[in-house]
């Protein structure tokens, strides 16, 4: 067996796991309130599950979005949004980590050639490309997970410019998730407000992107 394709089947055994895990605990439903009971169960050591669950997320590209409302619904904002961004980052290094060491053949087979264009700007503006795509999600969170490590930034860059990045969106969703124990509140409206401009940034951005290339 070639060895680019040993470490692909390495890499869908543990996902495999990933899934096996999720159906015997029963949290196949996705739902913030069933995972919240989960986490909560372990006691003092359910901020540090919380944590190794959004580490490991990218590895079977559970929702993002249900693991950080449930950190808001669990933790409340600060302390979500807190562990929001360990969790999230450590994932974003772990995805980086695994593309580079499947390859860039094995990882293009697996997320197709929709990242020439991300590619050739990461390779030139790595730090810029990926604060820039954190803070305006126009691609998908994994994409560019796995995206990064096929290009030639270095990690140090993607690393900070992940962090940095990531932060806008925690704290909206986290601040959301805190809300759902008040639907309909002032609190859960002014998280919806952000959670609105967070989510048309890049309707904004593509708008005026648009209309400056019409005016040169």
């Amino acid at each position: 067996m070639k060895r680019n394709n040993l470490k692909l089947v390495i890499w869908l055994f543990i996902i495999g796991v990933g899934v096996f895990v999720l159906q015997y605990f029963d949290l196949t439903q996705f739902t913030p309130d069933k995972i919240q009971a989960f986490i909560l169960s372990f006691g003092v050591w359910a901020p540090i599950l919380y944590i190794f669950l959004y580490a490991v997320r990218p590895l079977f590209f559970f929702p993002a979005l249900i693991l950080t409302l449930t950190g808001g619904l669990t933790f409340g904002p600060f302390w979500g949004t807190l562990y929001d961004l360990i969790g999230a980052s450590l994932g974003a290094y772990l995805a980086f980590g695994i593309s580079r060491w499947l390859g860039r053949d094995t990882v293009r087979k697996l997320i197709g050639k929709r990242l020439q264009s991300f590619e050739a700007q990461a390779d030139k503006y790595g730090f810029r490309t990926i604060l820039f795509l954190r803070l305006v999600p126009l691609v998908p969170f994994d994409v560019i997970n796995y995206g990064a490590g096929l290009t030639k930034i270095r990690f140090r860059d993607y690393a900070i410019a992940t962090t940095i990045g990531i932060i806008p969106g925690a704290f909206a969703f986290n601040y959301l998730g805190s809300s759902l124990h008040h639907i309909f509140s002032p609190t859960f409206f002014v998280a919806v407000g952000f959670v609105v401009l967070l989510s048309i940034t890049p309707l904004i951005y593509k708008k005026w992107r648009t209309k400056k290339d019409e005016d040169e």
